[in-house]
């Protein structure tokens, strides 16, 4: 993982199995529980149940293409923070962020998070990171919708603090957010 790296995120299928708590707890106060609407004929708790999508067909995918990931993270308990675990000291600089699923935006509405504790907790679209060669970024956004994954080149790795920038947001997040709550 270098400079100069781009940063590929790979669609979410839901709330996968981050902020689970949370969404139990949430159902205590929803009139409806599970049953409450998150869009015209899909429960929340049906919404809950979407199956987490593998990422292990692209990343053998990309393998085959002759693309070598030089990093990955799931985006599961800790939300976009896991973007900062890798060791190095880097920033993250994210241009562009995937649309937010109808049961994140759900939970984060319901649960009354601005984005900086959505994108602190849930994955918000985004279940899987790949950094890749910047040559490489576009073919990897390929290679993912060619397994039927939507994915999308959403920023670069730079020389820097070791932090977090989503500038479509404004959120920032440091070492200090690495801790576990």
């Amino acid at each position: 993982l270098a400079p100069g790296d781009a940063i590929v995120l790979l669609a979410s299928s839901g709330i996968h199995a981050n902020g689970l708590s949370l969404a139990r707890k949430l159902v205590e106060r929803l009139p409806q529980g599970y049953l409450s609407p998150v869009l015209p004929g899909l429960s929340y708790g049906e919404a809950l149940l979407a199956p987490t999508v593998l990422y292990s067909p692209v990343t053998e995918a990309l393998y085959k293409a002759g693309i070598t990931p030089h990093y990955c993270a799931n985006i599961t308990g800790h939300g976009w923070r896991k973007l900062l675990r890798h060791p190095a000291q880097h920033r993250y600089r994210i241009d562009a962020v995937p649309a937010v699923t109808p049961v994140l935006s759900f939970i984060q509405q319901h649960a009354q998070q601005d984005d900086r504790e959505a994108y602190s907790t849930l994955n918000m679209g985004a279940g899987f990171a790949i950094f890749v060669a910047a040559a490489d970024a576009a073919r990897t956004v390929e290679v993912a919708q060619a397994n039927g994954v939507p994915a999308i080149v959403a920023g670069r790795v730079e020389a820097g603090p070791k932090e977090l920038l989503i500038e479509p947001l404004g959120i920032r997040f440091g070492t200090d957010d690495l801790q576990l709550r």
